[in-house]
Parts: C-alpha cells; structure tokens; sequence
C-alpha cells in the first residue's frame, strides 16, 4: 500500500471549488439540493408488460466532469462552470514539508500481510532507482528516507558478528579445559558446530565430563558412555526444565511491554534448550564412544594446571565449609552483602525499566509551540528561519539531515546526525546548545521531544490532575506548570490543553438575525456546507464511480475577512453577510478530554535533566501536594511512571512466581524439599554480580537488563543442581557427608568452570560492543546482567554453595536423631573439625 503524504491516490475524488456564488447572488442551499438531486440514480419500483416484469430505475445522465460542468442551476441558463471550478484530484494538503532546505513529499510505502519486510524493501529500493532514472522526473530526486530493512539487517549483522566471534571465545574455552587435558580436538570442533556457544553447551558439557571421569576410573567408552550419560541425566533434565520454567509466568501473565518481550526470548531459549538436551542425552555419547574408542588410557588424565587449580580450590572449600563454615554463612556472606547493599546506595543504583539508558540517539526532535493562531504561510516562515540557522551550523553539531513539517497552528524539525548513533553526552550537548542559540521568534517557544518526551534524551515525567469539570481543571494546570517550571532541571513542559486547536467562535446576535428573517439554525446549515464541505452522491462515470465533494475555493478559507463576507441570507435582493448578524471571538478547543474514573484529567508531561527519574518525583511531590485543590480535585503521577511501577511490581511477582517454579522441579528431583532451598540461595549469589558489575562499568538497569535477571533465575541453579545431585550420589557410594562433598566438588569444578565460562565468553562480544539493538534498545545491558550474575554465582555455588549444604543436612541429622542433650559448643568444634582425608586431596 502506497500514501503519498498520507492521501491514497486511489481515492481521488470530483471536487466543487466555489469561488464566484457571492457574484452571482446563488443560494446556496438551493444549489446544493439540485446538485444532489441531479446526480441521484434510484430504483424506484417494478412494471409489468407482455407478462414480463421490469425493475425501473432513474439515470441522472451525468457521465463524467464535463457533464457536471455543464449543469444548469438556475431559470437564467447559469451553469456550474460558471460559478465553480470543477477538479478531479486529491484534496489540497494542509501541512509541508522540508527536507534539507527543499520541499519535499512523503511516500508511505506498507507492505502486505504474508510477505518478508526486507525483501519489499528491497524491491522498492530497486524501483525508485528505476524511477530516478526517468528523463520525465529530471530535477527531483527520490530516495529511501526511513528503511525499516536497514535496521533488522542492521540488528541481525551486529548479532551474527557478536555470535561468530562469541562462538571463537566459547571454543577457546573448551579447548583450555579439554584438549590439554588430553581429549581429542575433534570432539570439540564437532560439539562447538553442533551445539553453538553459551547455554547450548552446558549440557554437552556435563555429559562429556561425567563420560570422561568414568574412563579416566578405567571403563571402556560403551560403559563410560552409559554410566556417565545416567549419572548425570537426571540433573541435566532438571537444570534443563528450571532455565525454561521461568518464563511460564511472564508468558502466561497479561500482555505488557515487558511480557512480550520475554515471551519471545523464552520461546526461542526454551526450544534451543530442549534440543540442546536431547542432543547430549542422545547424540553426545555416541559420538564419545566412537571417537575415543581408539584413544589411549594415557591421553586421559588431567593436565597438570587443571590438577594444581584443583588442590587450591579444595583447600578454600576446607576452610569455608568444613573448618568454618558458621564464620562463611553468618560472618563472611552477611559482610559481602552489606557492602554491596552501601554500594547501591551511594551509587543511587536501582531498576529504571523506563530508563532512556542503553538506548541509541539517533536524532533530536524540536516541537514549535505557537501562543497565538498561526496559518500554515506564518508557519512556513518560523520553519525557514528555524532550518536556515541549523545549515549554517550543520559541521559543527554533526548534522547529515535536517528534516522539518509545518502547517496550521503547528510545525516541527528534526536532525540525523552523520555518525548515525551518538553518545548520550554528545547528544545533551546539542540539545543544551541549540536549547540557548535557537532564534528566538515572536509568539514561538521550543520543544524538545515529542508530546511525551520522545527522542529529547532526558527523562520524562508525566502529572495528570483530575476533577470533574474540564474548564475549571485548567486553572489548576497553569499553576501546576509555574510549580514545576521551578524546579531546576525540568524543562519542555506540555500540557493536554496546550495540543488544542484554535478557532473562532461566532456568536450570533439574534435580535439583528431576526430582522433580517434570519435564523441561527439557517446560518449553521450555510457554513456547514461551505466551509464544512459536503459528501454528495457518487458520480456514475460509466468506468468507475468516483466521490463528489463540494468545498469552498481553498482561498477563501485563508482569511477571517472572507470568513465575515459569507452570504447567509437576503433581503430584497441584497445579500445578507455573516458579519452583518454576527460576533466573532477567538478560543480553543482540546483536541481530546481524558477521563478515567469518571472524572477528566490533564496531564502535563515534562523532561528532566538529571540522572535520575526518582530526584524529580521527590521533588514534585511536595510542590504538588501543596497545592490547594478542592475536593473531588487530585493529582497524581502520570500513566507513563504508573505503567513503570506497575510493570516493576509485576515484575516482581513473576519473579517470585518463577522462583515457586524453579523450587517445585528441583523438589521432583530431589524428592526433598531442603536442597531445592540450599539451591535456592544461589539466586542471591547472581544478583551480586549483576549489580557490582553494573555498577562499575555504568550500565543502566534497563528492561533488558531486567530480562537477563529472568534468565538468571534458571541459568544460576544449573550449577547447583548437578553439584548438589553429585554429592548426593558420591554418598549414596558410601562416603561420609564431608567426604562427599570434597569429592564431588572436586569432580565438578571443571564442568562448572567450563558451562560457566563458555555461556559469558558467548556473551562477551555483545556485553563490550555497542551496536546490536532492537528497536534502539541495545542488548550489551542484558548481556552484562547475564555475565555478571552467572560470573559471582559460579564462584559463591563452588564455595559456599557446599557450606550451606553441610549445615542443613547436619541440622536435619540432629533434629531426626532427637537428642534433646544438646551441647552448643561440642556442636561448634563438631562443625569445624578437619577430616584426615583432607591433607590426601
């Protein structure tokens, strides 16, 4: 579908353009009945002749734009031509446009439902090089503007980059840990094409573990395959399910911004995760047992760096959970929590799903609020001006294009910049700059951004006051607007009513009226039909039917003067003008009224300057509270900010939602409900990470960073999971709880370095490089929250994780045993005694 600066050529219609009626004395009313009348085609009943029955219809006669230029109007012979300009085209616009200095025309180019955006891009692209190619269209230049396939190519090209060079990191990593430990580079190369990167190796890479430790104890690949595939299958299944559970709330819950965009994260992460499983339960031991069945015994001990990571790790593993673990869990872990918690505070860190951080700055919006009526020509003019001073300086701010609309009452410009994307110190550089050195123009204040705040590069806030009379409201907004124009920092303020069009209210005056036999009622029908315009019926062209609309000449709406020299009447001859019987007074009327709990509001909405939202509210609050409203009148924040405390409380809940999900899978598999909650306690450990690494490299706590705490919340457990299964089936072998755990996290440090090593190195690329984006979002704030979390919770779960799992089986030893001569301090120095097997590790 094309628009041509929003008019359909399809849709031209036949346009009466009266210009000569007040010449010719023509009554109006009458002259639009005959028009109506002489273009009407009816079927207006049945006849019967010879036995047959015929349907009886009227023609007007009327065959095209000739005929109706021909139309007699009146007993003296004068035609519509003659008081009438017939046209058949589009209606005039009421708006322009500027591109660059020069008029310009918008093409709107939508494609169809069912076909490939890039590919229509495309093909239009190659059309209007076609186009320019034309001798007929010499002189005019036409080009894509705005080509929504530049930025899904843009987008997929940033992400195949970060993906190609992710892939590279997370192979390096499985080479570090497996090929110097003597596995076969060939495995590697094979899993890395089969699997991808990040979460899509976790999995491989337990099975591949546990099939190596068992033929490192001496078992063919056939048996190592097979016990190791189903030591660990059960885990796998579970961290698997956990990962994908935790969308289940955000999908099946309302449809917000947020639901919708985790819904679509969810689904593709769930089915590459569900795959990824069935390929490492299935495909993985194949291929082991086939590529290492030749494989010496000697190739498959572990390197010695591996070995001395081991020893060291396990003698800080002694220290927190066997020999204090009381000082880990109630000394160490609480300090480690508080200083991230003063952290936050002073850095004022805190989620802002609204947040403008993390979002490209393409180009600077400039509104122009006009204080008085002003037509589309004065508005022309203010644009000029505006465009003029923008060229001059258009070097110096990194300018590419200068685009600007005007039209009645109303206008604005926007700038690209050459570089495309800018720096957000860059971009409130400009805007400061051009805010101060703008030519100042009678009657004329800048905006920057759209009605709401859009493309300014502040922060937007929003008040809404509400009552129960619209026209009283508005007293109330204009005090509201002096208070917060007080508060430094607060600019671009912009109130519902101020967006009300402006028109002239014509009061008339029913004793001059009636004298002259005139009525108001006659007088509304009159300027309805003229400056209105009027639908007549359809005009027959033997082709095709095509919309008739009688209008007045488009001049003679250019001015109030016209507007008094209407004829509405006449007395004996002489015509009666609207000016004779009336008053005019101008005002203006709200293009919408916002009600909400029955009663109407106005919303003012603002920038702010500073870095954060929540200074300006806590400053709004009191000025707003003090203000002295009557009852039945309130304010509150705008339905932007209460959108974004909405979604945050909703996104809390479905974490918790999430969390209660992840619990109950890990409670199938443990068939206990105690080590689902050790697990859990891993979930802090992430948020540590997320929040020290956010911190020190300035990235804003955005919606996409919130959504890589969704995916957090299943990826942290993973760990968890096969490290807590792991001791609880070395003590099923017959070690003792200490024994266990030493062993088990011993065997498990290299898996778990591994899955946790590839899935951040596969988000390395798009944690560093700026540039892949949806919809200007870019995605380094997810990818950073992901990377931080899982980095601090691998290391917490290796070391603390253990700890939490020795006392709580220890307390559930005690309470089963029911000693009730419990001895506090033997308990203690029980708790932090060495076993002798420690020194042999």
């Amino acid at each position: 579908r094309v628009q041509i600066d929003g008019v359909n050529p399809t849709q031209a219609s036949v346009y009466l353009l009266f210009d000569k009626i007040m010449e010719h004395n023509v009554d109006v009313s009458r002259l639009f009945n005959e028009l109506q009348a002489a273009n009407v085609e009816l079927t207006i009943g049945r006849i019967t002749d010879g036995g047959l029955r015929y349907d009886v219809r009227t023609i007007s006669g009327l065959q095209g734009v000739e005929d109706l230029k021909e139309l007699p109007i009146s007993e003296t012979g004068l035609k519509l031509k003659d008081v009438a300009e017939v046209l058949y085209g589009a209606p005039a616009l009421s708006y322009g446009r500027i591109l660059n200095e020069e008029p310009a025309i918008a093409f709107w180019v939508q494609k169809a439902s069912g076909y490939n955006t890039v590919e229509v891009c495309r093909a239009v692209e190659d059309e209007l090089e076609r186009i320019n190619q034309d001798p007929a269209l010499a002189g005019i230049n036409s080009f894509t503007f705005f080509n929504q396939a530049d930025e899904i190519t843009g987008s997929l090209s940033s992400l195949l980059q970060g993906g190609l060079f992710g892939s590279v990191l997370a192979l390096a990593i499985l080479y570090l840990f497996m090929f110097l430990s003597g596995s076969s580079l060939n495995v590697l190369s094979m899993m890395g094409l089969m699997l991808g990167v990040g979460m899509l190796v976790d999995n491989a890479v337990v099975v591949l573990e546990a099939i190596h430790r068992r033929q490192h104890l001496g078992a063919n690949p056939v048996a190592a395959a097979a016990r190791g595939t189903k030591e660990v299958g059960r885990a796998i299944v579970a961290s698997t399910l956990t990962t994908i559970i935790v969308f289940a709330p955000i999908v099946l819950s309302k449809a917000d911004e947020l639901s919708v965009w985790l819904g679509e994260v969810g689904v593709t992460i769930s089915v590459t995760l569900v795959f990824s499983l069935l390929v490492s339960l299935t495909v993985i031991p194949a291929l082991s047992i086939r590529l290492t069945r030749n494989a010496g015994k000697e190739n498959l001990g572990d390197a010695r760096w591996l070995t001395g990571l081991r020893k060291r790790y396990l003698r800080v593993l002694t220290w927190t959970a066997l020999k204090h673990p009381l000082v880990t869990v109630l000394a160490i872990m609480p300090l480690v929590l508080i200083i991230t918690g003063g952290a936050m505070k002073v850095t004022s860190f805190k989620p802002d799903v609204e947040g403008d951080g993390g979002i490209q700055r393409k180009s600077l919006y400039i509104g122009f609020d006009y204080s008085d009526a002003v037509d589309k020509k004065t508005s022309k003019v203010y644009t000029e001006k505006v465009t003029e001073y923008l060229e001059g300086r258009r070097q110096e701010l990194g300018v590419k294009d200068i685009y600007s609309w005007y039209g009645a009452d109303g206008a604005a410009t926007t700038i690209f910049f050459s570089e495309g994307v800018v720096s957000p110190d860059f971009y409130a550089e400009v805007r400061e700059d051009l805010r101060e050195n703008l030519p100042e123009q009678a009657g004329l204040v800048y905006r920057f951004g759209g009605d709401e705040g859009q493309e300014s590069g502040a922060k937007t806030f929003s008040v809404t006051i509400s009552g129960e009379e619209t026209e009283y409201l508005e007293r109330f907004v204009d005090e509201a607007k002096r208070r917060l124009a007080s508060i430094e920092g607060v600019g671009d303020l912009k109130s519902d009513n101020d967006n009300g069009k402006s028109e002239i209210q014509i009061l008339v005056d029913p004793d001059q009226s009636g004298r002259f036999g005139i009525t108001p009622q006659t007088i509304s029908e009159i300027m309805s039909l003229t400056y209105r315009g009027m639908m007549l019926p359809r005009l027959q062209t033997g082709e095709k039917e095509i919309d008739m609309i009688v209008s007045l000449y488009p001049d003679d709406t250019e001015s109030i003067e016209n507007l008094a020299l209407l004829t509405v009447g006449s007395v004996d001859g002489q015509a009666v003008q609207l000016g004779q019987v009336a008053d005019f007074q101008f005002g203006k009327s709200p293009e919408r009224i916002f009600r909400q709990d029955q009663k109407s509001g106005i919303t003012i909405n603002g920038t702010w300057d500073g870095e954060k939202l929540d200074e300006v509210l806590n400053k709004i609050r009191p000025l707003m509270d003090g203000m002295d409203l009557p009852l039945g009148y309130d304010w509150n924040f705008g339905s932007n900010i209460v959108r974004a405390q909405q979604q945050q409380n909703d996104m809390g809940i479905n974490m918790l939602l999430a969390l209660a999900c992840v619990f109950f899978v890990m409670a199938s598999l443990f068939e206990s409900l105690l080590y689902p909650l050790v697990v859990m306690g891993t979930v802090p450990f992430a948020s540590l990470g997320v929040f020290w690494l956010m911190m020190a490299t300035g990235t804003p706590f955005n919606m996409m960073a919130m959504i890589g705490i969704v995916i957090l919340i299943g990826v942290v457990v993973n760990n968890g999971i096969v490290l807590i299964d792991h001791i609880n089936t070395r003590r099923k072998e017959g070690l003792s709880l200490d024994h266990a755990i030493v062993e088990a996290c011993g065997e498990r440090l290299r898996p778990i370095l591994m899955t946790a090593g590839t899935t951040i190195l596969g988000l390395l690329p798009l944690a560093v490089f700026h540039g892949a984006n949806i919809g200007g979002a870019e995605y380094y704030p997810m990818a950073r929250a992901i990377s931080g979390g899982l980095a601090s919770s691998t290391l917490l779960t290796l070391l603390v994780l253990p700890t939490y799992y020795r006392l709580a089986t220890l307390g559930v030893q005690w309470l089963q045993t029911g000693r009730r001569d419990w001895d506090f301090s033997r308990s203690i120095k029980a708790l932090s005694k060495k076993p002798d097997f420690v020194e042999e590790q």
